[in-house]
This record gives C-alpha cells, structure tokens and sequence, in this order.
C-alpha cells in the first residue's frame, strides 16, 4: 500500500477562533468502488458498442459504422483511456479497431463475446484482460421548452421583463464488460449513466437557446465525462481530506504542533507521547492523545491511530474524538480492501 501523504503548509491551515484546534488536509487511498482481481494488471480497451444492421461480425474488426455513434463512443473510451492511464493499478493497451454491437441498436446488453474473442484480443494486446464499451446511447434537449414559453409570455405582461433561463440538459448511458479469460470469467457487467446539464439567460428566448453549449459539443462532453467517470470507480484514488490537530500557545503540545507543521512526525509523536504520560489533566492528555492518532495516520499505522483516539475519547469524552474514531474504522476497513486490490 501507498505511504500516506500529508500536505500542511501554512496557507492551507484553518485558525479556530479559539486557537485551540487547526484544521490540516491530508492525503487518503480510498479503494476503488469496483474490485478487479489484483491478479489483473493489465487490460485491453475494446469499443463494441458500434450499432449496425448486422450486429456482431464473428471473429472480425470492423471499422464500418455510423460516423457520430462511434465518434461518441469512442469519446468515452478516450475518457477511460486517459483517467487509467494516471494510476498505477493497469497498464492499459487500447484496442486500435472497434467492434460492431451484439444488438443492432446498441442500446442495451447482446451476448457476451465468446472466449476465443476475447483470448484473441488479450494476445494481440498482451494484456490479461478486456474491457468492452458494450453499448452506448447519448441524447440532448432543453428542459421543459414549454414552461419556459409560458413564463416569458407571463412576464412581459407582468411587465417584469422577458429574460428567460434556458437549461439543457446531455445524458450518456453506457454498458460495460470486463472479461478475464484466464478464468473464463465475466468480472464485470453493469450499465452505467451520466448527465451534465447547462445554463443560459437572455431577454430572448430563442437567443438563450442559441447560447446553449452546441449540441454536438455537449454529446462529446458528455460521453467523454462518461468514460472518466467509470473509470474512476475502476482504480483506488487519493482525495484530500479534512483533520483537526490540537494546538498550544507554549508547551509540549506546541512544540509538537512545531514539528507536525515541519513534516516530522516521528518528533511530534514523541513530543506528544511525553505529555500524555506527563501530564495529570485528562484534558490535555486526551488532547495529546488526538494528536497521536493523528500521527500514525498521517505515518500509516492505521491501528495505532484507532488505538489512541480510543484513549482521547476515554479521556476526555470529546465528540470530535469519537468522530474521528468512525474515521479510523473506515479507513482500516478501507485499507484491507486496498490490500486487495493492489498487492
């Protein structure tokens, strides 16, 4: 697993009034919302949502298809493509033809390919699995014109002015595959929506509309946020995350918020721990005792980390530490899901 990366310099802290606490960002590996078996590395990206009066052509690539249908789905596979390629999880080989749908209109699951196909696609590629675009449909239009036209006409006999606000709306659907022929197994299968929506004002009605992203542009925005947007529940992320740190005008707790603030850790731990064991006032030991959590965390040690905050609770019986407690238990939850899905 990835060593937890923190960032706390000092314009991204955030002062309490009563400059007790400091907010500070850190950065968390949360695993991936779909879990492909670590022992796939690699994948093939493969376009077989291509619509055609046909469907499948067995055995064969075909490059044969309505020109926007594929642009559009292709679009989609770019954003795949390109998110995948930003982790480490996959090495990603993009098919170089595409593949006519199983079903002719493209717009929901046909028959899987057979194994040959996919074994076929894997050599070619070298890569140990495929993932297929197995249907794609897209579709835009302005939300609900007629209301629209109503109020316009009602405000300018209201004399309230005839600005109108014009919303569009692009939506993408698509079904995806993951075949992994070393099993013979179908690891994923599942349709996946999206939608973008924009916004335009004007004192003409037909003029807002014409301000609307073109359609064209908004079906290739949208097939594209598509693609990324699957592809982000493929592969474990970092996101930034919100902590709080006990802070201190003088004393052992400042003096570790010091070395926190300077990126060592290992200092502030020890500094923290000496005033735990120091110190006789619950408060400040339950104190100490969260800043310790929040040291193994940012260190990795995700156990240690839920073992301390349990004693900043028991000390000091604050909502925040308890608060934090949830965290850790996901985070550890988290991690043994992470092991999986990257060793």
């Amino acid at each position: 697993m990835k060593q937890l990366l923190l960032l706390s310099t000092a314009g991204m802290l955030i002062f309490s009034s009563c400059r007790t606490t400091q907010g500070m960002q850190i950065e968390v590996q949360r695993p991936a919302n779909i879990s492909v078996d670590n022992s796939i590395k690699s994948l093939a990206l493969l376009n077989h949502s291509i619509p055609g009066k046909e469907g499948l052509l067995e055995g064969t690539l075909t490059l044969e298809t309505p020109k926007q249908d594929k642009e559009l789905s292709n679009e989609c596979i770019r954003g795949i493509d390109q998110l995948l390629r930003t982790s480490p999880r996959f090495e990603i080989k993009q098919c170089d033809s595409s593949m006519m749908a199983s079903k002719p209109a493209s717009i929901d699951f046909g028959a899987p390919m057979n194994w040959d196909q996919v074994d076929s696609i894997c050599k070619k590629y070298g890569t140990d699995a495929v993932l297929s675009l197995e249907f794609f449909d897209t579709d835009f239009n302005v939300i609900n014109p007629a209301a629209t036209a109503v109020n316009t006409v009602q405000n300018m006999l209201n004399g309230s002015g005839a600005e109108v606000e014009i919303t569009g709306k692009a939506t993408a659907r698509a079904g995806f595959i993951l075949y992994y022929p070393a099993k013979r197994t179908i690891v994923y299968q599942d349709a996946y929506k999206q939608g973008k929506t924009w916004v335009q004002r004007s004192a003409n009605p037909v003029e807002a509309i014409g301000r609307l992203i073109k359609r064209n542009e908004a079906l290739t925005e949208v097939s594209y946020y598509t693609g990324q947007s699957f592809a982000h529940d493929l592969v474990p992320l970092y996101f930034w995350e919100q902590r709080m740190m006990y802070v201190s005008k003088k004393g052992r707790m400042s003096i570790g918020a010091r070395q926190a603030l300077t990126r060592d850790w290992e200092g502030a731990l020890n500094t923290w721990k000496e005033e735990y064991d120091s110190n006789p006032k619950s408060k400040i030991r339950a104190r100490a005792a969260y800043n310790m959590a929040l040291a193994y965390e940012v260190l990795n040690d995700l156990q240690s980390a839920k073992s301390w905050i349990q004693k900043s609770y028991v000390e000091g019986g604050q909502d925040e530490a308890l608060q934090y407690s949830n965290i850790l238990e996901k985070r550890i939850r988290d991690s043994q899901r992470l092991e999986n899905q990257t060793n």
